[in-house]
C-alpha cells in the first residue's frame, strides 16, 4: 500500500514536471490557432462580373475554404479604372481580356504574378497550354494574369421563324455562303411584319476568322487596307442587304424581344441575362460560327477572359489565395455546368459537363461551342482598341452606301494613324 502511493507521487510529481517543462502545450486546446482577420478586396470587373457570379464563382467557394476573405466590386459604372489608379483607391484584382491588357498597360498595375503563384503551388499543367502561351505572350514572358474562360462563338437562331417559312434549320459547319442564302430565304415581310436573315454582331467579329488586326502591335500603324479587310466589308454589306438592314442596329432586341430576327452570329451570349428573360418565350437552338469555305471551322485567334492581381493591392497573399479558388476545378466545375462559361483548364471531363446545371441549355446543340478550331492568339497595340472603334464606324459607314469600299477602308487607315499620333503626342 505504501509503494502503490508512492508511485501515484512520484506520477503526480513527473506530471507536474513536465506541465511546467512546456507551459504553452498545456493551453493549445483552449487556445486554438487565431483565425485571420477579415480582409476585404477589391476588384475592377474590366470583363463584368454580374452580382450572381459575384456569389457563385468568387465569395461563395470563398467561404468555404477562406471565410475570412471577401471581395467587393468597385462600381465601373462610377470610376474608371484609371480614376481609380490615379485617386490610389483600394483596388486588389482585376477582369481582364487578353486583348486589352495592351490598352491598360500604361497605367501600370500588371506585374509578374508567377512567384506569388509559385509560392503557393498553382500547377499550370492543369490549364490549356494555349491559353497560358498567349498569356505569356500578351505579358511579355511574365504572367500578368490567370486564364478562366475562353471566347467562343455560335450562330444562334429563333426555331420559329425557320418553321413560319417552312425553312430547314443550319447545322454544324455551315460556311458564310451557306449563311447568306439562309438569310436570303428568312428575309421577308408578312402582315406589316419584317423579319431579318442574319445579323454578325460586328465589323470585328466578322474579322476574327482571318485574325485581322487593325493596328500593326511592332510599328503602331494601321493595318487595314489589305484584302482580307475588303473581303470582310464586302461579307458584311451582303448580309445586311439581303437581311433588310439589320445591322442598322444591335441584335438584343430584334432577336430576343421582338422576334424578327432569325439568326445571329456572335459570342458566346449564353451568359447573357436576356436568355434568362425570354425563357419560355423564344424557341431558338445554336450551331457552329459560320466559317469561310477555305478555313472550315475556323473561329478566329484564341481569346479568353483572366483574372490577376493588382500591383498596387496591399493584400497580395489574401489576394493569391482568391486566385487559389478561382482556378480550382471545383470554381470551374460550377462556372461550366451553369453559367455558359468555357473553361480554360484542359479538363475534357469539363466540356463533358457543360450546361449540365443551366436549364436554359436543355435539349440544345451546345457541343456546337466546341467543334471549332483557333489560329494562334494575336499580339495586340495599346491602340487596337480605338483604331477597332475607328474602323467599326467606317464599315458602318460602307453599309449605309456614303462611299465605296475603298474609300471606307482609306478613310479608316487615315483615321486610325490621326489618332495614334494625337495619343503619341499627349
Amino acid at each position: 500500500m505504501v509503494r502503490a502511493t508512492a508511485l501515484l507521487s512520484i506520477a503526480a510529481l513527473l506530471a507536474t514536471g513536465c506541465s511546467q517543462g512546456q507551459p504553452g502545450k498545456s493551453g493549445d486546446a483552449a487556445n486554438p490557432e487565431k483565425t485571420p482577420e477579415p480582409v476585404t478586396l477589391k476588384l475592377y470587373d474590366v470583363q463584368v462580373v454580374s452580382d450572381e457570379d459575384l456569389e457563385i464563382l468568387y465569395n461563395g467557394p470563398l467561404k468555404k475554404k477562406y471565410p475570412y476573405i471577401t471581395i467587393e466590386k468597385i462600381d465601373r459604372t462610377k470610376m474608371s479604372l484609371q480614376d481609380v489608379i490615379a485617386t490610389k483607391q483600394q483596388f486588389d484584382l482585376f477582369t481582364i481580356g487578353n486583348s486589352e491588357i495592351a490598352k491598360f498597360e500604361e497605367l501600370g498595375f500588371f506585374e509578374d504574378m508567377t512567384p506569388l503563384l509559385d509560392k503557393g503551388k498553382m500547377n499550370f499543367d492543369r490549364f490549356d497550354p494555349r491559353a497560358i502561351e498567349a498569356t505569356r505572350s500578351v505579358s511579355h514572358g511574365a504572367l500578368y494574369g490567370v486564364p478562366f474562360a475562353v471566347l467562343t462563338a455560335a450562330m444562334f437562331y429563333n426555331k420559329d421563324i425557320f418553321d413560319k417559312f417552312g425553312i430547314a434549320y443550319p447545322k454544324d459547319g455551315i460556311t458564310w455562303d451557306q449563311a447568306i442564302e439562309l438569310a436570303k430565304a428568312l428575309t421577308r415581310q408578312e402582315n406589316g411584319v419584317q423579319y431579318m436573315g442574319l445579323h454578325p454582331e460586328a465589323f470585328v467579329r466578322l474579322a476574327k476568322p482571318l485574325a485581322l488586326n487593325p493596328v500593326d502591335p511592332t510599328t503602331n500603324k494601321a493595318n487595314v487596307t489589305g484584302e482580307p479587310y475588303r473581303r470582310v466589308l464586302e461579307l458584311g454589306k451582303m448580309l445586311n442587304d439581303v437581311s433588310a438592314n439589320a445591322q442598322k442596329t444591335t441584335f438584343w432586341n430584334p432577336f430576343f424581344k421582338d422576334k424578327t430576327l432569325a439568326m445571329v452570329a456572335t459570342y458566346n451570349i449564353l451568359t447573357s441575362p436576356l436568355f434568362k428573360e425570354a425563357d419560355g418565350k423564344l424557341n431558338w437552338d445554336m450551331v457552329q460560327y459560320p466559317s469561310f469555305s477555305e478555313m472550315p471551322n475556323n473561329v478566329g485567334p484564341y481569346s479568353f477572359h483572366l483574372y490577376g492581381i493588382s500591383k498596387t493591392s496591399k493584400q497580395k497573399e489574401a489576394a493569391a489565395k482568391v486566385i487559389e479558388v478561382l482556378s480550382s476545378d471545383e470554381v470551374h466545375k460550377t462556372m461550366v455546368r451553369s453559367t455558359g462559361r468555357v473553361s480554360a483548364l484542359k479538363d475534357p471531363g469539363l466540356q463533358q459537363a457543360y450546361g449540365a446545371d443551366n436549364p436554359l441549355l436543355k435539349g440544345k446543340n451546345i457541343q456546337a461551342m466546341f467543334k471549332s478550331t483557333y489560329s494562334p492568339g494575336l499580339q495586340f497595340s495599346k491602340y487596337s482598341g480605338e483604331a477597332s472603334t475607328i474602323m467599326e464606324a467606317e464599315y458602318k459607314n460602307y453599309l449605309n452606301n456614303k462611299y465605296d469600299v475603298n474609300t471606307a477602308l482609306r478613310n479608316a487607315e487615315e483615321k486610325i494613324n490621326q489618332a495614334i499620333t494625337q495619343a503619341s503626342n499627349k
